[in-house]
């Protein structure tokens, strides 16, 4: 997965709407479309299901032990 602000592409991607796709909407609008600043979405593109997991698996890893460094 990649960290990418476009969409339509045929690679996973990992996006942050209120950052990216929905910036100029005002924290209100984007209240009310149930975007808030935790959202993430994964967009899952070509790559094999085994690919997908194992990076996920990865990422997901990282977040676990940032978050557990920071308590």
């Amino acid at each position: 997965f990649r960290r990418l602000p476009q969409i339509g592409d045929v690679r996973s991607m990992v996006l942050h709407p209120a950052t990216t796709t929905h910036l100029s909407f005002t924290p209100e609008f984007r209240a009310e479309l149930g975007i808030d600043e935790g959202l993430v979405r994964l967009s899952v593109g070509i790559e094999t299901v085994a690919d997908l997991i194992a990076d996920l698996d990865s990422a997901l890893a990282v977040v676990s032990a940032h978050l557990e460094a920071t308590r």
